[in-house]
């Protein structure tokens, strides 16, 4: 489990007067912006592939060969 301590009274008054008690919800709402941000990660390390490849920088697998890949290592 990890804590997070919050030493900023303009997030902490945020996080109270929507939140109040409930803490499920502050955990699901967290949750959902971690899950967001791998995605916006993932995106733009796409988006930077894409550019190496159209330098020449990196060579792309078929998409046949990456999952042959997956598989070969389960």
């Amino acid at each position: 489990m990890q804590t997070i301590q919050i030493d900023n009274t303009e997030l902490e008054s945020f996080i109270s007067l929507t939140y109040g008690n409930d803490e499920y919800s502050l955990m699901s709402d967290f949750v959902k912006f971690v899950k967001t941000e791998l995605i916006v990660s993932d995106i733009k390390k796409g988006f930077d592939e894409v550019g190496q490849f159209k330098k020449g920088q990196i060579k792309l697998t078929s998409a046949r060969t990456f999952l042959n890949e997956l598989k070969s290592e389960y």
